[in-house]
Parts: C-alpha cells; sequence; structure tokens
C-alpha cells in the first residue's frame, strides 16, 4: 500500500512562493488571494510559503467546509478564533478584547465563562471589529498569517467579513491569505472583482505544471525516471494538474500497464490496497463533510477504539485524511466528492442518519446554531425531514449577524412545510412567523428581493383588521428594502402610517415617521419632511428612544435646507440625542450632505472630521468614509483650499472606493483642473467619471455635475455649439426640480451662452448656494453692474472664492461697460488677487487681460521666494505628519483616525515613507527622521 505523495512532489511553484514571500514582507500587502482550479496546488503552495516562516509567526488557518455556503456560518473564521485560543490562552485572548461581555463569546463557550455572555444587542459590526481587533492586535506583539482555504465554499457571511477585513486591515505585520477556485462561486467573484481595485490585494493565478514540470513530479511519486514517454502520456492526461498527476503516478506505480480512463476512478485509486474498515471510515468521514470533528467522527462509526485508531492511522500515513487543529480533512475535496458519489443513495442516507443521531445525542439543539445547522444538513440528507425542519427553525432562531444563513434555514423550513405534519406544532410557529422572520432578516441583511417577496407572502395571510401592528411592520421592512434598491417606498409608508395609532406613542410609528421624513426630503417635499420628522422626534421624547430623536433633528436639519431653512440648530440637537457612535455617524452623514449643499462649508469640515472618527470607532470606515471623502473634498474645493482638496482626492483615489464616490471625486478633480487651466486633465477625469456613472437614481446628481464640467471644458475649449447642445439635452430632463441643486451650476454656466430664464424662474431656491447661483443667472441676463455685486455679495457670504473672483470679473466688465473706470479698480484688484492665491491662471489671466485694456493698474501681492528648504527625502507634506505619527508609536489605524484617512491609506503611506528613507522598519524610519530634523526630537 502506497501513500499519496507529499512533501517530495511539490516543483514547480517557486515563482508563486516568492510571491508570497515578497507579499509577506511589503508593508503596503495586507491580502493575496490564490486562485487556481480544483487540484492546481493551491493548499500546497500557501502550506510550502508557510512552512518556511520563522517559528515566531503566528499562522491560524480555517477552512470553509463543503456544505459552509448554504449551512455554517462564519465556519473558517470560528475555527481560527478557537485555535487562537489554544495557541494563546483564554488571558491572552480577553486581554485583546476592547469590551467587556464581548459579541465573540457567542463562538466561545469558553470565553463567555470568563468574560460573560455577549450583551444581547451586540450586532454584526461589533463582531466585526471585535474580530479585527483581535487580529490586529495579535499582530501587534508578533507577525500573523491568517490562511482561509476554500473560499467558494464560504457562507454569506464569511464573505462579508472577510470584504471587512480586507477593508479595515491596517497592521503591518498581519498577512491574510485566502484560496478559491474562481469558477465555482458567482458572490465570491463579485467580491474579488471589488477587491481587486485595493491596493493592499494581492492576486496570484498558478498556472498548471509544464511537460517538464510533471516529469520531476512524476519522478517524486515514482522514486525513479519515469519511462521514455510516460512523462508525455501523464501530461497529456493530466492537463498539468498536480493532483490528477500525482494520482496517475499511483495508478502507474500500481500498474504501470493500466491508467484509469475515468477520473473518479482515478481518484478512487488512492484507496486501494485499504482495509475494509479504513474504507469504512473514510466513507462516514465523505458524509460527514471536509472537514469533520474528531468527536463526531469517532461517535458515529461502528469501530471499536483500537480498530479506529488504527484506521485512522492508515488513512493518514497514506494521506488521504490529514489531522486539523480539532479534527480531519481530506487531503483533496476531489478525493472526498470521489468517495462520496461512489456510494450507493441507501449508503448515503444510511450515514447521514448515523450524523444526525450522534449530533441528537450530543444535544445539538442546544449547543449553538453551528451544530444545529449541522443537524439540519445530515437530517435533511437521510430523508428524516421532521428533524430537519425542527433543526433549521432552530439554526434559524439563534443566528446572530448572520442573515443570509438565516434567511437560507427559514426558506428550509418553509420547503419542508407541506411535507412535514404538523410542522407549525413541531416548531411552535406558523407560517406567517416565518416568513416575518424571513422579512425581518432580509431587511437587515440587505436581502432584497427575497424580502420583498416573503413580504408580500406574509401581507397576504394577514388579516389587517385583526393585526394592524403586524401589517404596519411588514410595509415598513418592505419600503426599507424597497429603498435599498432604489425602488419607491412611499406608498408603503403611507400604508404603515395610516395602521399605526398616534395614541400610545409607539416606536415603529416614530422609525416609520421619520423614514417617511427621509423619503419625503428626496422628492422635493420639504414641509411634509419636516413636518413628518418633528412627529418622530416627539415619539422619541415620550418613549425615551435617543437613537430615533436624532435621525428625527437630522431629517428636520435635512428638510430646513431643502426649505431655504437655517439646519444648524437641529443637527446640534441630533448631536445631543446621539448616544453612539453608530447613530453620531448616521447623523453626520446626513449632517455634512446638508451642510455642504447649503454653502456651510466650514461646519461641514468640522462635522465631517468627527464622522470620519466615529467611522474608525464603529469599523464603519468602508462604507461611511468614502461619503464623507467626496463632502470633504466638495467643501474644501468650494472654499479655494485647492492644495488641500487635490491632496484629499489623490489619496482618497489610491483606495478602495464605490464608484459613485470614485466618480464624485473626480469631477471634483476635474472642476479644479480646469480652473487652474487644464482642460486636458478636466477631460480626462470628466470622461472617467463617466465611465462610472450608471444610468440609475443615486448616480442622478453626479450625471448632473459630469454635464456642467463638460459644458464649462467646451466652453473653455472655444467650442459653443457643443456646450449649448449639452445645456439644451440636460435641461430637458424631467427631474430638475428634485436635483435642483445640482441644477443651478449647469444653469448659471449655460446662461452665458443661451437665454435659460424660463429654466431659472422655475427651479426652486432653498440654499445660500442656490441664492448665489441664481443671482449670477440674473445678472448674466441683465448685464446690470448692480446685479453683478448682488452676486459678489453671495458669493463672500458663503466663502466661495473661486466663484467669488470670476463675479468680481463679471461685476468689473459690467461697470466698464456703462463707463465706470473707477468702479471697476476695486472688484479687479480682489479678483486678480484671489486668482493668483487660487492658482486660477485663465482667471488671472482675464483679469489681467481686462485691466490692461481699461488702464487700470493692478498692485498683486506676491508671496516672498522660499529660503533653500532642508531635505525632506522626497516626503510629502501628508507623508511627514504620518511619520510623527509613526514615530510617537501609533499603529495604523491610530495614524488613519488622527488623519481622517482610511487604514488602508495609512498603510501605503507608511511604506512610501520607509521606501524613501530606505528604512526597514518603522523604528528605523523614526530614527532616520529626527537624525535629519524631519520630525522633533523627544
Amino acid at each position: 500500500m502506497s501513500s499519496v505523495p507529499d512533501r517530495g512532489a511539490f516543483v514547480g511553484r517557486a515563482a508563486e512562493v516568492s510571491a508570497l514571500q515578497r507579499a509577506y514582507r511589503d508593508e503596503s500587502v495586507h491580502t493575496v488571494l490564490i486562485a487556481g482550479e480544483p487540484g492546481l496546488g493551491k493548499s500546497r503552495l500557501v502550506s510550502e510559503f508557510t512552512s518556511r516562516l520563522g517559528s515566531d509567526v503566528l499562522v491560524l488557518i480555517g477552512r470553509c467546509p463543503e456544505f459552509g455556503a448554504s449551512e455554517v456560518p462564519f465556519a473558517p473564521f470560528v475555527t481560527i478564533m478557537r485555535t487562537l485560543v489554544r495557541r494563546v490562552g483564554l488571558d491572552e485572548l480577553s486581554a485583546l478584547l476592547p469590551v467587556a461581555r464581548p459579541a465573540l463569546s457567542r463562538w466561545l463557550p469558553e470565553l463567555a465563562m470568563r468574560t460573560g455572555a455577549a450583551e444581547p444587542e451586540s450586532d454584526r459590526i461589533r463582531l466585526f471589529g471585535e474580530i479585527l481587533t483581535v487580529f490586529e492586535q495579535s499582530a501587534s506583539s508578533r507577525p500573523v498569517v491568517l490562511v482561509l482555504e476554500d473560499l467558494h465554499w464560504a457562507d454569506d457571511s464569511s464573505r462579508e467579513l472577510l470584504a471587512f477585513l480586507i477593508a479595515n486591515l491596517t497592521q503591518c505585520d498581519l498577512l491574510l491569505i485566502g484560496t478559491y477556485r474562481p469558477t465555482d462561486s458567482e458572490p465570491l467573484r463579485r467580491l474579488v472583482t471589488g477587491l481587486r481595485r485595493d491596493p493592499g490585494v494581492r492576486v496570484l493565478n498558478p498556472e498548471p505544471l509544464t511537460k517538464h514540470e510533471v516529469g520531476r513530479q512524476l519522478a517524486a511519486v515514482l522514486n525513479r525516471e519515469p519511462e521514455p514517454g510516460v512523462a508525455t502520456r501523464v501530461f497529456q492526461r493530466s492537463k498539468g494538474i498536480p493532483l490528477f498527476v500525482e494520482a496517475l503516478g499511483r495508478a502507474l506505480q500500481d500498474d504501470p500497464d493500466r491508467v484509469p480512463a475515468d477520473l473518479s476512478d482515478l481518484l478512487l485509486g488512492y484507496q486501494t490496497g485499504l482495509p475494509d474498515d479504513a474504507k469504512a471510515l473514510l466513507r462516514l468521514a465523505a458524509a460527514a463533510g471536509s472537514p469533520v470533528r474528531a468527536g463526531l467522527l469517532e461517535s458515529a462509526t461502528d469501530l471499536t477504539d483500537d480498530a479506529l485508531h488504527l484506521a485512522l492511522r492508515q488513512l493518514t500515513d497514506q494521506g488521504l485524511l490529514l489531522v486539523t487543529e480539532t479534527g480531519y480533512e481530506f487531503r483533496h475535496s476531489l478525493i472526498r466528492d470521489a468517495v462520496y458519489d461512489d456510494m450507493l443513495p441507501v449508503e448515503r442516507k444510511r450515514l447521514h442518519t448515523k450524523l444526525s443521531q450522534v449530533l441528537l445525542a450530543e444535544d445539538a439543539m442546544r449547543a449553538g446554531n453551528q451544530r444545529m445547522s449541522e443537524l439540519a444538513h445530515h437530517a435533511y440528507a437521510a430523508g428524516d425531514m421532521p428533524l430537519a425542519l425542527v433543526a433549521s427553525w432552530g439554526a434559524a432562531t439563534e443566528y446572530e449577524g448572520a442573515q443570509g444563513e438565516r434567511v437560507r434555514q427559514l426558506d428550509r423550513v418553509l420547503e419542508l412545510w407541506d411535507r412535514v405534519p404538523d410542522a407549525a406544532t413541531l416548531i411552535g410557529a406558523d407560517r406567517l412567523t416565518v416568513l416575518e422572520r424571513i422579512v425581518e432578516a432580509c431587511f437587515h441583511g440587505g436581502i432584497v428581493e427575497r424580502g420583498v417577496a416573503a413580504a408580500g407572502a406574509a401581507l397576504d395571510l394577514l388579516d389587517v383588521s385583526e393585526a394592524p401592528e403586524r401589517t404596519a411592520r411588514l410595509y415598513y421592512y418592505r419600503a426599507g428594502l424597497r429603498n435599498q434598491s432604489s425602488g419607491g417606498s412611499v406608498d408603503d409608508l403611507t400604508r404603515a402610517l395610516e395602521l399605526l395609532p398616534a395614541q400610545p406613542p409607539n416606536v415603529l410609528r416614530g422609525e416609520v415617521l421619520a423614514t417617511l421624513a427621509a423619503s419625503r426630503v428626496f422628492n422635493g417635499d420639504a414641509d411634509g419632511a419636516a413636518r413628518d420628522a418633528r412627529a418622530a422626534v416627539e415619539i422619541a421624547e415620550q418613549t425615551g428612544t435617543p437613537a430615533l430623536a436624532a435621525h428625527g433633528y437630522a431629517y428636520q436639519g435635512l428638510a430646513a435646507v431643502a426649505g431655504n431653512g437655517s439646519a444648524v440648530r437641529y443637527f446640534e440637537q441630533a448631536h445631543a440625542a446621539a448616544n453612539d457612535p453608530q447613530t453620531l455617524l448616521t447623523v453626520v452623514l446626513w449632517e455634512s450632505a446638508a451642510l455642504v449643499a447649503a454653502g456651510e462649508y466650514a461646519a461641514a469640515i468640522e462635522a465631517i472630521q468627527q464622522g470620519l472618527r466615529a467611522a474608525h470607532e464603529t469599523f464603519r470606515f468602508a462604507d461611511a468614509g468614502p461619503i464623507l471623502l467626496v463632502k470633504w473634498a466638495q467643501a474644501l474645493a468650494a472654499l479655494g483650499r485647492w492644495p488641500e482638496a487635490l491632496s484629499l482626492i489623490d489619496e482618497s483615489l489610491t483606495g478602495q472606493l464605490p464608484p459613485l464616490s470614485k466618480a464624485a471625486l473626480l469631477l471634483c478633480h476635474a472642476r479644479i483642473a480646469l480652473a487652474q487651466g487644464s482642460s486636458a486633465a478636466a477631460t480626462s477625469s470628466a470622461d472617467a467619471a463617466a465611465e462610472l456613472l450608471s444610468d440609475g437614481p443615486w448616480a442622478r446628481q453626479y450625471q448632473f455635475q459630469l454635464h456642467t464640467v463638460r459644458t464649462d471644458i467646451a466652453i473653455a475649449d472655444g467650442q459653443t455649439g457643443c456646450a449649448r447642445e449639452l445645456v439644451a439635452e440636460t435641461l430637458a430632463a424631467d427631474d430638475l426640480i428634485t436635483h435642483h441643486h445640482e441644477v443651478w451650476p449647469l444653469v448659471a454656466t449655460g446662461a452665458r451662452i443661451a437665454d435659460l430664464t424660463s429654466t431659472a424662474d422655475r427651479l426652486p431656491v432653498t440654499t445660500a448656494v442656490d441664492t448665489a447661483y441664481r443671482a449670477v443667472c440674473t445678472a448674466t441676463r441683465d448685464s446690470d453692474p448692480a446685479a453683478w455685486h448682488r452676486a459678489v455679495s453671495a458669493w463672500r457670504a458663503i466663502d466661495q472664492r473661486y466663484d467669488l473672483a470670476r463675479s468680481l470679473l463679471s461685476a468689473a466688465e459690467a461697470e466698464l461697460a456703462v463707463g465706470n473706470r473707477g468702479a471697476a479698480r476695486e472688484p479687479l484688484r480682489e479678483a486678480v488677487q484671489l486668482a493668483a492665491e487660487l492658482g486660477a491662471t485663465p482667471l488671472a489671466h482675464a483679469v489681467e487681460q481686462l485691466a490692461e485694456r481699461a488702464r487700470v493698474a493692478l498692485e498683486i501681492t506676491r508671496p516672498e521666494p522660499a529660503n533653500e528648504p532642508p531635505r525632506t527625502f522626497g516626503l510629502t507634506p501628508r507623508e511627514t505628519d504620518v511619520l510623527r505619527l509613526v514615530a510617537q508609536g501609533l499603529s495604523n489605524r491610530r495614524i488613519a483616525a488622527e488623519l481622517f484617512i482610511s487604514g488602508n491609506t495609512a498603510g501605503v503611506h507608511v511604506s512610501r515613507i520607509l521606501t524613501k528613507l530606505g528604512a526597514a522598519t518603522r523604528t528605523e524610519a523614526a530614527a532616520v527622521a529626527r537624525k535629519h530634523g524631519l520630525i522633533e526630537s523627544d
């Protein structure tokens, strides 16, 4: 009996191992994803890499089980956490966690005994944050490598956690490695497509072995050089897949004259020579799934202890099963598949029945959702539908933060409903309750289509007169789901509101009113939004619900901006009511949008920076950070702080951003570039933004901005006809009123080349910015100096410096047109000074030319030339800021929070600093910086 080849058969992967080693040493790389078809040697590649790391490196491995995508949430991460407990002990793990009663205690019963059970209200973000903290804190004392195998089988929750970790990893001594089959999981393919944009992610695609490498592997398998022609035949049959080369070599070793024609036969050949007991145990392991817990395998087998230990020794010696931290796994999933598929259906059913009985004996129904998920899987495969129904219901009831898996378990309950007599009695709930649970899980998990369908089915079963509140809640959930898909929600919210009595105060009614207020704001109904938001606040005060109060005040602020009122006091009240970072972040997201729209840019920047800190604190930088960064760049650009804006845009675009956020930043860059005289750069950014913008409603505001930028570019390039056509085409849309904030700049630009009086008269004016643009439109039409001075005053009131300078130039032109040279002098002086400070070269030239024609002397204050700068090693001002914090010993995450940037961006800055300073470590970089006076010495 020959064993499956292992260490001696590793050939042809030197380049990939070197790539992993380079990624491990590169501080800017935090993730490596290895893609390849089954049998290509992904796991072996990772094993070879980790075996070459030093003994001080903590390697933690988790594998996604084969039925993980439909059964067990967070499976690979649970394995890793349990391994970590065994490696470092409970005391150290507890010390790594930032809170008492951590959410992680749901995974680790021993931790719950030490720290107390998890808080009932702990959510998914808190769980994810704790996991990230544990990994990064572990890496602060020693290098850590996290390995996630078989990600194509990952459940929804594991994929979400993976994406969260990759978006938030900042610790330079932590590397995440994932293996996956690129053709086996559409959700994972979509995720990887997005992850590729992250500069800290590398993707390796190992190629099949060459014919020469196949020959080298065969020699290792056969312990001799293969006969002439054999390597060629094996290469042709195996297609260079290492697992198949090994299997063919094994077959040739046993019988040189017979090579199995079928892949399944080839893989089953690994069993040749195994005793019957070992074969039986192998089939049981195949039914249990890979990996399998040692306790489950031992309890489910009919073998005696001695026979079991002998069979396990034979299977592990031959390499069919590998030993893991908690049990065993197949040498390769294809071998497990071949063994499982080779069994008769009756044998599979018998084994699944046995496994179900063992899980029941282990009291799986009380052992948490993972054991119940296993029980549900095996009971279903065994044909025990009543047990599968009860186990699926129990698993769904216990899920925390894994809404996708909860929905799948509940869908199985519905699938079995008509196949199991007295289903309602067995689970203690009726079909309507199951549907309501599905809707709730979909609402919290963002599973739109399934949630909307389940809500419709549930509403069909309800008698509104008997259950008005249940009906209202379903309408509320469906409205939220439709909002997530950009669908209409007002009708559902209105129905919900009609079903909920005003007295006694009801939190659900308050939530409906708050959501309805937000919907009305974006539908242009400012008065209705303000009314509903006030009512939500009143309910929040009566019921003692601070989060609802904060949302209500925030929506009052939005309504105030939409209705040409001041939003400041409402957002101050929202801040006072926001008693947790999550709620504060939500408030700041709305506040930043409202303040930028209102032209209160300095206040917006202050709020944005507060929001960015909250985003770091709540581990929500990946989803909230991009929105805040866009608003920050827009506020800086409006204030004329262009170097800061350009630096922020450049810095942000190096990270992973959603398409809309990236498009918004590119448009901001285009506006500044055009104002500084670079039409080509502006066109390039505008074109790049256009490729990112869809036709969806959420992109509509940016489409108007894009058309405005392109119109400005066309006018600057002398293409007046093209600009006029673009303006006419854009203003023919029927949603101008809804997006009037974005339409006003286009109308103000278009008024220079066409009569847009009718359009301007129809547009609402709800903010100081709108007022300024309308003033520009009026002055452009009338050419009246007084009208232009009113526009100047409007821009000065909100400190929008570039538009102020342009209006000053126009005011001077209007004064000169009526022969008033004296009145034109001061506007020209101020305009040229502003243009020079901004670096708006075309505008400065236009002012100077007009002054020269009008014989008006301009006195421009030029900055004094700077002395010879000290040596900077090429560090940018931002990198100097980062270096100063590095020298203080701050982690990348702390640096990111201090500078209001993403953790990944902080990591990129640190990597660039080390390269420029020629330093190998952060400590060395700090020493070089102090030596050369880049930072102050302690």
